[in-house]
């Protein structure tokens, strides 16, 4: 399934680009056809971070991302780092103590605040305690109106973005008026990004939010649960390795990605899976051969010497065809979830402690049985416990629902 997406930049003074507004987009056609706001917020979040990834959609900047009141209520945005993420605030939210209370604790906790499209009355003023950044439509704004909120903003040092700026002279007034920030045609129009998106199989997602659900959360058996689903493996790595705090560990299983997650994030993860459509039917072919992989490699490496480095095999068969299933590089992918450098060996060059294995599971997918049984031998393993991983691996992989 494709992503789509369409980015516009935020520029400074000097024209140079400074972030990115990214808008949720219906299909190549650059045109928004109305979603519920919870599931269009969560898409746009989610392929940011994950599907697209910020150093192809805005090139390392900030994303200026709308999140609707659900998502604010979730805290679904410290699951992302403060540095590359800017919250908007829609015009339309409804501003309730609980809505201000829930931003003054993400401006608490280092993230940046922008008022979408703000119209300056009694009813929003509150917003102004709280905002970082406040954006002015200029194409719904008459310079009187401007001339009586500029010196509003000013004195509480707010950062003024001019946003639909769509000639020189508007820009030009921008300028003198104190803006700092532009947005709009005169620049550039909203870009249509797109990639391929891995969707989590429905039966998996719905078993994953009950086990979270639970008062007690079996790290254990949420990570047996998400291992059985490639999107989701891929998704959890992606939000690990999103903040820098996580990329000092190495990470080789999925229930350590947990662990460094920890249970109050899980929940929030989870969550925002569960507010987007999850209709796959049936599972495609390659991803399938990745669980299968992943399953049998884990199998084996757990009757080898390797046994305390079977989550890292499991995620060496997971991942060796997400560059079929996204259309991307592979070596990127890899970089992106840092995957263990001994995953990356096996998957990019073919070598590495994880050799052999990686080796036996290919030989026995394409029915080489003389270099399967090469394999065996070096890695000490009967015939029998081969056929029998591969049979489990098999059986335990999920099929769909029809």
């Amino acid at each position: 399934m494709n992503v789509f997406l369409a980015r516009q930049p935020i520029l400074d003074l000097k024209q140079r680009i400074r972030a990115y507004e990214i808008f949720y987009r219906s299909g190549y056609t650059n045109h928004y056809l109305a979603a519920d706001p919870d599931e269009a917020s969560s898409i746009v979040v989610l392929d940011t971070f994950q599907h697209l990834g910020l150093d192809s959609l805005t090139g390392g900047n900030p994303a200026f991302i709308n999140f609707s009141h659900r998502l604010l209520e979730m805290g679904i945005a410290t699951l992302f780092p403060t540095k590359y993420l800017v919250i908007e605030l829609l015009e339309w939210l409804e501003i309730t103590p609980q809505l201000l209370e829930t931003c003054r604790e993400l401006k608490a906790n280092g993230y940046t605040l922008a008022l979408d499209d703000f119209v300056y009355n009694s009813n929003t003023e509150p917003l102004l305690e709280v905002a970082d950044i406040v954006k002015i439509d200029f194409q719904a704004s008459d310079y009187a109106g401007l001339e009586e909120l500029v010196p509003v903003l000013k004195e509480r040092r707010l950062t003024m973005l001019a946003e639909k700026v769509e000639s020189w002279e508007e820009v030009k007034l921008a300028t003198d008026l104190g803006f700092t920030m532009f947005q709009g045609y005169y620049f550039s129009k909203p870009e249509v990004v797109t990639a391929k998106r891995l969707l989590p199989l429905q039966m998996v997602c719905f078993e994953l939010i009950s086990e979270v659900s639970e008062p007690d959360l079996d790290y254990g058996q949420v990570a047996s649960i998400i291992s059985r689903d490639l999107s989701l493996t891929y998704s959890l790595l992606r939000v690990v390795n999103s903040a820098a705090l996580f990329r000092r560990h190495r990470i080789e299983s999925v229930k350590q990605a947990l662990v460094l997650l920890g249970e109050h994030e899980i929940r929030k993860w989870v969550s925002l899976i569960a507010l987007q459509h999850m209709r796959t039917t049936k599972l495609d072919a390659p991803v399938i051969t990745s669980l299968v992989r992943g399953r049998f490699a884990e199998l084996l490496a757990e009757q080898t010497h390797l046994h305390d480095r079977s989550g890292a095999l499991f995620l060496s068969g997971l991942f060796s065809m997400l560059d079929v299933l996204l259309q991307r590089p592979l070596d990127l992918i890899l970089q992106e979830v840092h995957a263990p450098p001994e995953v990356q060996q096996v998957l990019l060059e073919g070598k590495g402690p994880y050799q052999d294995i990686a080796s036996l599971v290919l030989a026995y997918e394409q029915g080489r049985w003389g270099d399967m049984e090469v394999y065996a031998q070096r890695l000490q393993l009967e015939q029998e416990i081969v056929t029998q991983a591969y049979i489990d691996a098999i059986q335990w992989c999920p099929r769909g629902l029809d």
